[in-house]
C-alpha cells in the first residue's frame, strides 16, 4: 500500500511534500493515540454475515467448511460459522467518540506524499468472529521510529498502527498491530534503476503448471478430526503449498473478499478525492486514479520500486494463516500471529509456502504450538515469514479457550471512552 502525490502541496507545514524530514516524523508522532475512525466509507464488513465471511474466505482461496459450510459449522464446538482470523482486516465501525479541542489538527499533513508499505503484523486473538456479529474497531498509531537506512537503500521511518476489535456483546476479539515502512520517492526511483539486473519474468512451462496443480490437489483440511497437543512433535513439517503464478484475477478476487475503501467509481470517487486527495494522481491517460493501482498497473508499481504490479501484504498474511488453520482443525484456536512482509510478490510470481512446528510452549495456562511459516518465490527470494501460535485440544484437559484479554483492551492512556457501542472496560 502506498500514498500518492497530489497536484498540490498538502503538508500543512509538516515538511516538504514527499520527503522524510525530522520535522515530518515529529509531526507524525502527534498521531499516536489519536483515533482514526472507520466509517461506512472505509469498512468492508460492518457485520460478519454468512455471505461476507464466505466471500472473504474465497477471496484468498480458502474453502474450509468451518467458514463456508453452515451444516458443517453447526456440528462444531462453535455451533455455527466463524470467520477466518484475517477477516477483521476489512471489518468494523468505530463508535462515536467525544470531540476534544486538543485533538484538532494533531499530526495533520505529517509525511504527506511519502510512500508507505505494509511490512508486518502482530496480532493477539481473544474471541472468534461469529456469523451475525456486529463488529466495532478503534484504529490509531502507537509508535513511529526513524531509520537511517532501509532495504530500499535510503532513509525511512517505521510506524505501528493498532486496531482494537470487539463485538456487540462487548467481547474483545483482537488487538492487531500492523507495521508500515515509509520511504521517499527518489529512494524508490533509485531502487527502480537497480532492477535492470533482475531477470525477465519467468514463463511457466506445461510441466511446471502441472506440478503446481498436483500440489493444489494434495492440499487437505483437518476439519472435524481433532489434532491433539499430545501428538504434536517439534520438527513436524507441513506439506509445501503453492500460490500462483499470481495473476490480476487473483488481486481482483482478493478485493472482492477484503475490499478497499480507496477504490470508488464516479461520484463516490470524486467524493473520496475531496477527503483524501493526496492518495490520488493522474494516470497515463490523464484521469484521476488511486495509488492502489500499484496492484495492477506495472508502470505505476515500478515508480515505487517494484518489478511489476504486486499483491497485498495481507494476502500473504492470509495464506500463511490458512496453512495453520487447515492443519490445526476445528477444535483448535489460533491465538497469536507475528509476521514480516520482506519483499514484493509481483504478477507472474509463484509463491511456495513451507512451514513446520518449531516449539511447544508450556509456560502459560495452556500449551501453545508455535508454527513457523514462510513464503518464497521462484527466484528463491523470501517474501514473507512468520510465527503463528495455536492452542490444540488435549486428551487430558479437553478443548482450549482463547487467552484472557488485557484490562486496557489495547488502548493507550488518555484515550477517550466511546459515547456509544458495547465497549466494556
Amino acid at each position: 500500500m502506498t500514498t500518492a502525490r497530489a497536484d498540490r502541496d498538502s503538508t500543512g507545514g509538516a515538511g516538504e511534500f514527499g520527503r522524510l524530514s525530522t520535522e515530518g516524523i515529529e509531526k507524525f508522532r502527534e498521531k499516536i493515540g489519536l483515533d482514526w475512525p472507520y466509517s461506512r466509507w472505509t469498512t468492508w464488513n460492518e457485520e460478519a454475515t454468512r455471505d461476507g465471511v464466505r466471500h472473504y474466505a474465497y477471496g484468498f482461496g480458502d474453502d474450509n467448511p468451518l467458514w463456508v459450510d453452515p451444516d458443517h459449522a453447526a456440528t462444531s464446538r462453535w455451533g455455527g460459522i466463524i470467520a477466518p482470523p484475517g477477516f477483521l482486516e476489512g471489518a468494523g465501525l468505530t463508535p462515536r467518540l467525544p470531540r476534544r479541542p486538543e485533538d484538532k489538527g494533531r499530526g495533520k499533513g505529517a509525511l504527506s506524499g511519502v510512500h508507505m508499505f505494509w511490512a508486518g503484523d502482530h496480532i493477539r486473538y481473544f474471541n472468534p468472529v461469529r456469523e451475525g456479529d456486529r463488529l466495532w474497531v478503534r484504529r490509531f498509531y502507537v509508535d513511529v521510529k526513524e531509520k537511517e537506512r532501509s532495504r530500499f537503500g535510503g532513509r525511512s521511518a517505521v510506524t505501528v498502527r493498532r486496531r482494537v476489535y470487539w463485538n456487540d456483546r462487548g467481547e474483545l476479539i483482537a488487538i492487531w498491530d500492523a507495521d508500515f515502512v515509509h520511504t521517499e520517492r527518489d529512494t524508490a526511483a533509485n531502487r527502480n534503476r537497480t532492477l535492470q539486473a533482475v531477470p525477465d519474468q519467468h514463463i511457466y512451462t506445461e510441466d511446471e503448471l502441472l506440478e503446481v496443480d498436483a500440489h493444489y490437489a494434495r492440499e487437505s483440511i483437518r476439519g472435524a478430526e481433532s489434532r491433539y497437543t499430545e501428538d504434536v512433535e517439534v520438527g513436524e513439517e507441513f506439506l509445501p503449498r503453492f500460490r500462483g503464478p499470481l495473476i490480476t484475477g487473483d488481486v481482483i478476487a482478493w478485493l472482492q473478499g477484503n475490499g478497499r475503501s480507496e477504490i470508488f467509481p464516479y461520484r463516490l470517487g470524486y467524493q473520496n478525492r475531496q477527503r483524501m486527495g493526496g492518495f490520488y494522481s493522474r494516470n497515463e491517460d490523464g484521469a484521476w486514479d488511486s495509488a492502489m493501482r500499484v496492484h495492477w498497473d506495472d508502470e505505476y508499481a515500478r515508480s515505487v520500486g517494484a518489478r511489476r504490479a504486486y499483491d497485498y501484504g495481507m494476502l500473504r498474511n492470509a495464506w500463511m494463516m490458512q496453512v495453520v488453520t487447515d492443519w490445526m482443525g476445528d477444535d483448535a484456536v489460533l491465538v497469536r500471529v507475528d509476521d514480516r512482509i520482506t519483499g514484493f510478490n509481483v504478477l507472474g510470481d509463484l509463491t511456495r509456502i513451507t512451514g513446520s512446528v518449531t516449539a511447544v510452549d508450556t509456560s502459560g495456562e495452556w500449551p501453545e504450538v508455535v508454527c513457523t511459516v514462510q513464503c518464497t518465490n521462484q527466484l528463491n527470494e523470501k517474501t514473507a515469514h512468520g510465527d503463528i501460535r495455536v492452542r490444540l485440544p488435549s486428551r487430558e484437559r479437553g478443548l482450549p479457550e482463547f487467552p484472557e484479554p488485557p484490562a486496557d483492551h489495547g488502548l493507550l492512556p488518555g484515550m477517550p471512552e466511546p459515547e456509544n457501542g458495547p465497549w466494556v472496560r
